[in-house]
């Protein structure tokens, strides 16, 4: 048994050299080498490669070296080191061509074939899968344990094709639904043919199309579909995401799925529209969440909607918070929303605000904003 899970809790919590040391711990070199490959991706330190190197050097066996050099060409990948990434892989397959059982080699070749998804080759990974799968329904009739190998394998390419962000997961879930087909699992065929219309539909309607899902309560085939929105589009569907599950008393899932959205924003830099952002924060506003809008409010650029935005957190902060409603109010750029929430602060009259009314700026000619505009 692999204690990924084990690795993967110390790796949340932070303690990185503790997970590397149980790594190294565990005997059998190609579970070593995984977990290894898991702390690389968020402990990229030299130490962790050669622990890597060490335990590809001490791996005998033809089938699970193969594996080995993608694994460690998967983790060169993920350091940008390309050419050396590559290097592992060809070795790889050259091993693996050099296997007798046509059902072992299969299975090898699909092992590979995972890694080059987990490296983003999705046109070669797609290929070598197809090549495994050919080779496992030629072995058919000569093992009967292929059967049980091309179960896998499939299964194998439909988590893979559950990780592609573009149309190119539909040729993944295509020759998975192949493969249980040819095998009789035919619900499990159907199930793939209900995804690839999902698919099909994200990819022609875009962000109308996971906004359904959402409204329409189906949050799981949402998050899963919004991987293929450009990345603006994606991040406005998380924070909708985000407020759909905090309505629905799920508020750590929603609180994750807001900070992912947050470090699209932040980190990739592709800013959805601010009329955008200001119509999820009143959303988020009227369930009472106030934190959540307060941030949106900082990524909103156009500097009355911040403002007008920024005046309705403050109002909502003061039965909560006073003096955080006033350093809010402080902090608000737009003088003539300014003054008018400093004033309903210190007692002054606001009465559409208090009638539950969006504050509303007073430039001349200048409209109030629907709350979900």
């Amino acid at each position: 048994m692999i204690p990924l899970g084990r690795i993967r809790y110390l790796l949340e919590g932070g303690n990185y050299r503790k997970a590397l040391k149980e790594a190294m711990n565990i005997q059998n070199p190609l579970p070593r080498l995984i977990a290894l490959a898991k702390i690389l991706e968020v402990f990229p330190r030299d130490e962790v490669l050669a622990g890597m190197f060490d335990t590809l050097d001490s791996i005998r066996g033809t089938p699970e070296r193969a594996v080995a050099h993608s694994i460690l060409g998967r983790a060169l990948y993920s350091l940008d080191r390309d050419r050396e990434a590559e290097l592992h892989f060809d070795r790889a397959l050259e091993l693996a061509e050099t296997i007798g059982s046509p059902r072992i080699r299969g299975e090898v070749l699909a092992a590979v074939s995972r890694n080059l998804v987990l490296s983003e080759r999705y046109g070669d990974a797609l290929d070598l899968f197809t090549r495994s799968v050919e080779l496992l329904q030629r072995s058919r009739g000569l093992s009967p344990s292929a059967v049980e190998s091309l179960i896998g394998v499939a299964r194998l390419i439909e988590k893979s094709a559950d990780g592609v962000p573009n149309e190119m997961a539909l040729a993944f879930y295509r020759l998975a639904r192949d493969v249980y087909t040819s095998i009789s699992f035919n619900l499990q065929a159907k199930y793939l043919e209900e995804k690839m219309r999902l698919v099909e539909d994200v990819l022609k309607r875009g962000k109308a199309a996971v906004r359904e899902l959402i409204e329409t309560g189906d949050v799981e085939p949402a998050i899963e579909m919004a991987r293929f929105l450009p990345l603006e589009e994606r991040a406005v569907v998380m924070l909708e995401l985000s407020y759909w599950f905090h309505l629905h008393e799920q508020p750590k899932l929603g609180r994750r799925v807001f900070d992912d959205a947050l470090e699209i924003i932040l980190v990739g830099k592709f800013k959805p529209p601010d009329r955008e952002l200001m119509g999820v924060a009143r959303r988020f506003l009227r369930i009472g969440l106030l934190e959540e809008p307060l941030l949106l409010a900082g990524i909103v650029g156009d500097e009355k909607l911040a403002s007008r935005l920024l005046g309705e957190i403050a109002l909502a902060y003061s039965k909560r918070d006073p003096e955080k409603a006033r350093s809010i109010a402080e902090g608000i750029r737009d003088e003539s929303v300014k003054r008018r929430v400093l004033k309903a602060l210190e007692g002054g009259s606001d009465v559409g605000y208090e009638q539950g009314l969006p504050l509303i700026s007073g430039g001349e000619g200048d409209r109030a904003l629907s709350e979900d505009d």
